[in-house]
């Protein structure tokens, strides 16, 4: 927060384009291990890791800077990025069990084609979704901090 406030020149493309390659990997491994019948628990450990990571570091925000300087910065860095981010990588992870669950039911290859064709179409739109998350991680999160630093700091 210091190195925000004392710089105003932040690369925002280079930040932009680091987080879409995140998500973007982040949505091949969950569609890979979510296409595979023995990788769907390695999906929910990735959710589990996930979850556990941003839920560790609100509360660490929250611990060192207090409750109400922890919750601003928590809203306004954290917060808005990952009511997009969040819900697009269970919808994945959920895609991927339910073709998981197909496959199980119905084990014609016609239909076990068409699973893996939905899953494969709706991964993309989601990482679409995720790519729409880190826009509004570099650019909106970031201004709305740069709103708040004098308050933080």
């Amino acid at each position: 927060m210091e190195n925000l406030k004392n710089s105003s020149n932040i690369n925002l493309i280079e930040l932009f384009k680091n987080s879409i390659f995140t998500y973007v990997i982040l949505a091949i491994i969950i569609w890979f291990f979510g296409t595979t019948v023995i990788g769907i628990p390695v999906v929910f450990g990735i959710i589990l890791y996930k979850g556990f990571g941003l839920g560790y570091t609100i509360s660490v925000c929250i611990k060192l800077l207090g409750i109400q300087k922890g919750m601003t910065f928590v809203f306004s860095t954290i917060f808005l990025q990952n009511l997009i981010i969040i819900p697009a990588i269970i919808a994945i992870a959920v895609s991927g069990f339910k073709l998981y669950k197909s496959i199980v039911k119905d084990r014609r290859k016609d239909n076990i084609k068409l699973e893996i064709l939905r899953h494969t179409l709706f991964s993309f739109i989601m990482c679409i979704v995720l790519c729409l998350g880190a826009l509004v991680e570099v650019f909106v999160s970031t201004n709305i901090l740069k709103a708040v630093i004098g308050y933080l700091v």
